[in-house]
């Protein structure tokens, strides 16, 4: 990016806070909201990138890494998108598929033969990955399983489906990551954090991880008012203990080795690394030369599969393979009702517009107090879209 380098100071809480990067002539915008989300909306500390026709445009960074403001967001800080993490994968799986290592609408069982217990064994790869199959609940998983793979697939396996798939959406809220996880696992033989490693971040240059290394550990970010995920829920009571029962106390349930492995497990990237991984969508699949998924596919993983509200977390929701489409309740990104992306907890998002050729990613470490993206995020979509 050859136009403008950006640094502000301004004063936010009684601290310094610093604004830096790159910003393309004409997208003052994106670089004004960026600023104002610190000076307005209670941001402590972000990322944003830009790509337009292949071109990163927009590369911003500020704030801070803990809520006392002494230490400072960096050019290369990560975080935990949270669920962002599912469209990664899903990105991950439509390599695969479009290879040829996978069919959407064969069954799972085909590939993961276990997956057929209890009633699953008609239950395709189109209802599982497009959050259509209800099976996000994992009752068999004990508390701890969530960090140990092979146990949590287990019991993902083990599951029977809530009501027959296909007939209600539900946003597969934990059992999602470990289904693409264990899809990808099956069609490329590799563990989905090895694969993710080889063909996504190394081959094409993405910052973001599913497991992290410890140079990478060095850079990632804790989470603050994370709460907010749940707090306006309309779910029943009953549900939301199901959906962590995987997790429990890990300082109780896990052995010591198990803690220590703890930091590895965990995923999360830049705002830079999941634009990127989407500005390859934007431009019907091929960036810098590299083709990695053909325009067929997409237009395949980019089909809405269903929009209504989830059945368990009430929000309607537009949902495509894998991925989540444009609708102005759970996931507004912008006036294309085309636009594609995915979204996590408290406002972090990556997606992709291919009529405008467009990707944004945007990170953050102080979640939004609501369940849709929030006022931050909706601030930035709309200041790129007046960028154009």
């Amino acid at each position: 990016m050859a136009d403008t380098r950006v640094h502000v100071e301004l004063a936010v809480e009684g601290r310094q806070v610093s604004i830096a990067g790159e910003c393309a002539a004409g997208f003052e915008p994106a670089l004004d909201a960026f600023v104002a989300n610190f000076r307005q909306r209670g941001e402590l500390g972000a990322s944003l990138c830009v790509y337009r026709e292949g071109r990163k445009v927009v590369d911003l960074w500020g704030g801070h890494t803990d809520p006392a403001r002494r230490q400072p967001w960096e050019a290369g800080t990560m975080v935990s998108m949270a669920s962002v993490v599912k469209g990664m994968l899903a990105f991950a799986l439509h390599m695969l598929a479009d290879r040829g290592a996978l069919s959407y609408d064969e069954p799972v069982a085909r590939y993961w033969p276990e997956f057929a217990a209890e009633g699953k064994e008609r239950i395709t790869v189109r209802q599982v990955i497009s959050h259509h199959a209800a099976v996000h609940l994992v009752d068999a998983a004990e508390p701890g399983d969530y960090f140990r793979w092979d146990r949590m697939v287990a019991a993902i396996a083990r599951q029977r489906p809530q009501w027959p798939a296909g007939t209600r959406g539900v946003y597969h809220t934990v059992s999602s990551v470990f289904i693409l996880g264990k899809l990808i696992q099956c069609a490329s033989g590799e563990y989905p954090w090895d694969f993710f490693r080889r063909e996504v971040t190394g081959r094409l240059g993405v910052d973001y991880h599913i497991r992290l290394t410890e140079a990478e550990r060095r850079r990632f970010c804790q989470n603050y008012d994370t709460e907010h995920f749940v707090r306006d829920a309309k779910i029943a009571p009953d549900i939301l203990p199901r959906f962590l029962a995987g997790m429990g106390d890990y300082t109780r349930v896990l052995t010591a080795e198990e803690q220590r492995e703890m930091p590895y497990k965990l995923s999360g990237g830049t705002a830079r690394g999941a634009a990127r991984l989407f500005a390859f969508a934007s431009m019907n699949g091929e960036l810098d030369g590299i083709r990695v998924l053909s325009p067929r596919t997409i237009e395949l993983m980019t089909e809405v599969q269903w929009y209504e509200k989830c059945a368990v977390w009430g929000t309607p929701m537009r949902t495509a393979l894998g991925i989540l489409v444009n609708d102005p309740d759970f996931f507004y990104i912008g006036p294309n009702p085309k636009a594609f992306g995915t979204a996590g907890a408290g406002g972090s998002f990556a997606m992709a517009d291919r009529d405008n050729r467009l990707a944004v990613g945007y990170s953050l470490n102080r979640y939004w107090p609501a369940l849709a993206l929030g006022d931050r995020a909706r601030t930035l979509i709309d200041a790129v879209y007046r960028s154009l």
